[in-house]
């Protein structure tokens, strides 16, 4: 710490007293002091007269109002989202000497809610307008009339989603109207926040804060919100491909890659069961029929976050084409000239089966606008990197990252549509050529301790972890022992990294491996139905403490997984299905049941 100036306003011998003091003080701890010399400290000033003591006692109120006032703030969210802004809310609220306290939904008690205050729930949605596992039991809890009377409660909501899906921000929504119908007082409307969040934290963070310390100094602190974002993401990297393997066999209905990439350099770590953020770029021919169907110029230029681009530049690196959400048709809806739009918009089947599978070809073909690149530029969603799980574990690979890609392609309007990161990974990326990456932290899927055994149940690209399970237990020589479930089409040309898999088991790092194959035979057999097969051994490694991880399709595979789960408790201890629930949803509640699902 470099040494005070003394300008003699304290005694050589306090200054010294008052250094030795800060040197001994943690960040949070120097936050607190501070406000309190602005406000409480002060009150013995009265040299100044009147107007002195006017602005000395206002500091006053305002710090006795932020000190006595807390925000609490309970995150429910498994992609980590949630907590990345929880922490741009706590270090911004530090900042304005104003008191946060942060907790998981799955460590609050729901009863607590009666006596709060100030609560901020910052929660996500997952598939058809469900809660993450981590909000289940306060989501049910608010549902039921043993909530009571909440008016003496004020409450923000801020909700995460994807606006390309139909239940958009639904839990939070749900959360409001639940809260809401208790009497409790909302501060302000849910902030509903997409895939660009992110751009819109520096506005939200500092509104709410205000909302709830309505007394004392909110100020917004851009720089401070990006640079946390940036440290959470670990910024980003270019990562070169080293390795690109096609794993399917000859003949099958499927295009898997293994990629691997090289993150020497990058100061990356990360763990199993985090993903890898990759930032693709737009296929080059759609940028050119978009541009071409509305009648604008390639080389038009347009201003992006204050910088001049070209359209064509726009359209690459910027904005999402292959997909269309109902947000953005609903602003470009003011630029068409015909047909009416607004007919669409008006009938909510007609527009989820016009969206499903579109991408901005189909609706400028279906609909002429009149709409300057400027215009269309601001109207579209920022192009939002793909998340994938990591199928290496760092102990054993080292400065690599290795993924598992499957192609998105299917017809729709009589032309191919293409997934825009799978094949710009699969298609447009060759060994030598470099893509921006960063890692993605996914604290709701980690292995347990090692002498713990786990069951491992993935299907196609969703046994990716589950690779870096097994890696990352082998080098450290668990004596936990691992049990995998992996299923797809074919035996012969879908058994991905088969001979990995079988390899760990001739060394006793893989105890078991169950394999399901659709195709192989007439009535198609599922991963769950193993499971169910396996019902009596399941269930002794589930008695004896086994850790469970479901990776894969969230609408049909993770669904069914869990009913299978559901069914085999119900029947081993005689348990009605709710009751089977129950237990289930108390094994997510302590980490034994966690899911990575999309």
């Amino acid at each position: 710490m470099s040494q005070p100036i003394n300008t003699g306003i304290l005694p050589a011998k306090l200054l010294d007293e008052a250094n030795g003091l800060v040197s001994q003080l943690s960040k949070e701890q120097l936050l607190w002091l501070g406000g309190y010399l602005s406000g409480v400290g002060l009150n013995t000033s009265t040299t100044n007269g009147l107007s002195q003591q006017g602005a000395v006692s206002d500091m006053e109120a305002a710090s006795a109002s932020n000190a006595t006032q807390v925000l609490k703030v309970l995150v429910g969210s498994h992609s980590g989202n949630g907590k990345i802004i929880a922490k741009i809310i706590n270090e911004q609220a530090q900042a304005n000497h104003q008191r946060v306290e942060v907790l998981n939904m799955a460590e609050y008690k729901p009863k607590q809610i009666k006596k709060e205050e100030n609560v901020l729930f910052i929660v996500s949605t997952h598939g058809e307008g469900e809660p993450p596992a981590e909000a289940e039991e306060l989501y049910r809890f608010l549902g039921t009339k043993r909530v009571g009377d909440l008016s003496q409660l004020n409450y923000a909501i801020i909700a995460l989603g994807d606006s390309s899906y139909q239940y958009f921000c639904q839990t939070g929504i749900d959360f409001h109207d639940r809260l809401k119908t208790h009497g409790a007082n909302a501060i302000a409307e849910p902030y509903l926040l997409d895939v660009d969040f992110k751009q819109q934290l520096p506005t939200v963070v500092p509104e709410l804060l205000k909302g709830v310390f309505k007394e004392g100094s909110t100020k917004q602190s851009q720089a401070s919100t990006e640079t946390t974002l940036l440290s959470d993401s670990n910024g980003l990297f270019e990562a070169e491909v080293i390795d690109k393997v096609k794993l399917n066999g000859r003949g099958s209905e499927k295009e898997t890659y293994h990629l691997e990439l090289d993150l020497e350099g990058s100061g990356f770590e990360y763990q199993p069961g985090d993903s890898l953020e990759v930032y693709a770029v737009n296929n080059a021919h759609l940028v050119e029929q978009v541009i071409s169907k509305i009648g604008l110029q390639a080389n038009e230029e347009v201003t992006h976050q204050g910088e001049t681009v070209s359209l064509n530049e726009l359209l690459l690196h910027h904005k999402e084409i292959t997909v269309v959400t109902r947000p953005v048709i609903t602003k470009l809806s003011s630029f068409v000239t015909e047909p009416d739009l607004n007919r669409l918009l008006d009938n909510k089947d007609e527009l989820d089966r016009f969206l499903d599978g579109s991408d901005l070809l189909d609706l400028v073909s279906e609909y002429t606008f009149n709409i300057t690149a400027q215009e269309l530029g601001d109207t579209l969603r920022t192009l939002p990197p793909r998340a994938y799980s990591i199928a290496s574990s760092q102990a054993d690979v080292g400065d690599e990252v290795h993924l598992t890609v499957g192609a998105v392609r299917y017809q729709k309007n009589e032309r191919q549509h293409e997934g825009v990161c799978s094949t710009y990974l699969i298609d447009r990326l060759n060994v030598g050529d470099k893509v921006a990456v960063a890692i993605k932290s996914n604290d709701g899927f980690r292995l347990p301790e090692d002498k713990k055994d786990i069951i491992l149940i993935g299907a196609g690209t969703g046994v990716a972890p589950f690779r870096s399970f097994v890696q990352e237990r082998a080098e450290r020589d668990s004596t936990g022992r691992t049990w995998l479930f992996f299923g797809d089409q074919h035996f012969e040309t879908d058994f991905l990294y088969q001979s990995e898999w079988l390899k760990h088991r001739q060394k006793n790092e893989l105890t078991k491996i169950d394999v399901a194959f659709s195709r192989d035979q007439e009535e198609k057999i599922y991963v769950q139905h193993r499971l169910l097969q396996k019902a009596d051994e399941v269930y002794d490694w589930l008695s004896s403490g086994a850790h469970i991880y479901v990776c894969g399709d969230r609408q049909k595979m993770a669904k069914d997984v869990l009913q299978a789960f559901i069914t085999i408790i119900s029947q081993k201890e005689s348990l009605s299905a709710e009751e089977a629930e129950k237990r289930l949803r108390a094994l997510r509640k302590s980490g034994r049941y966690q899911e990575d699902v999309y």
